[in-house]
């Protein structure tokens, strides 16, 4: 069955076709990344929220056209984005590990008030590329991502930090790079401070556009327009239970988190970045 991207170009997201070959990747994913917390090979610096959440960029062992091993990427899945995308695509990059567990988020010991009012308030909501740098938090376009790829492996419910997004942002972020990058050639744009810009931008998403948290069912994959603004809701602690992941071991007992495997592949040009529909 071919993809009906409708709901992409109109509200930036959509559920995405499944096959059996899919779920058996995911049973392989889970193997993958069980194995390598077991054996401790993650870095700690990728713990972050008072270690309530694992940012493991670029942490999954798949091959560049997404395969594990000797378990193949979903062609349904992959040929339909191909469709989609063409060959635009530079490479596919090696799975993002995203872990939440209960009692999401807490303060970290060096970030700021405001900071982590917004994480809380505004789901720390972001375009995924937009870097910010130095301690002014300065933002630049540093990576050009076709779109975001989100393979749900367990956990994936409304209480348990659902990604969350704003419907219909990607079309003012899209107007916004057009608007800033109009005549900027490819090896200027990431040189180009855009952060009040940028900032006012996203007041404006909050503004006007709805707020989505994505729940799928039967760990349904999804894929994100690369340009929606999008963030991670809460995962409250329960009534007199209280976790701590680095004292009751939940780095090593994955089943008590939720998980979430993103793919963000590059474009070749930054303009189908800016441009493309």
């Amino acid at each position: 069955m071919n993809q009906d991207w409708s709901n992409l170009k109109k509200n930036g997201w959509i559920f995405l076709n499944t096959d059996h070959i899919h779920y058996e990747w995911i049973v392989e994913a889970q193997k993958k990344l069980e194995t390598k917390f077991h054996q401790k090979l993650f870095d700690h610096k990728d713990l972050r929220c008072g270690s309530t959440w694992f940012v493991g960029t670029n942490f999954l062992d798949n091959s560049s056209n997404g395969n594990i091993g000797t378990k193949l990427m979903s062609r349904k899945i992959f040929n339909n984005i191909s469709k989609k995308f063409g060959n635009n695509i530079k490479y596919w990059d090696k799975g993002q590990v995203s872990i939440c567990w209960p009692g999401y988020p807490r303060k970290d010991d060096k970030e700021t008030i405001k900071s982590f009012n917004f994480r809380i308030k505004r789901f720390a909501s972001h375009i995924d590329g937009i870097i910010p740098f130095g301690k002014k938090k300065r933002r630049f376009a540093k990576e050009f991502h076709a779109f975001i790829l989100g393979f749900p492996l367990q956990n994936n419910c409304l209480e348990s930090a659902p990604l969350v997004l704003w419907e219909g942002s990607h079309k003012i972020f899209r107007n916004f790079f057009k608007e800033i990058y109009e005549g900027i050639t490819s090896d200027k744009i990431s040189s180009i401070d855009i952060t009040e810009l940028y900032s006012e931008c996203r007041k404006k998403v909050f503004k006007n556009c709805e707020v989505k948290k994505i729940t799928p069912r039967f760990k349904q994959p999804y894929l994100l327009d690369r340009h929606v603004l999008h963030g991670i809701d809460a995962w409250p602690e329960k009534k007199n239970v209280k976790y701590n992941p680095k004292n009751n071991m939940l780095l090593n007992n994955l089943s008590n988190g939720r998980i979430i495997i993103y793919f963000r592949p590059v474009f070749f040009n930054p303009h189908d970045w800016i441009n493309m529909e």
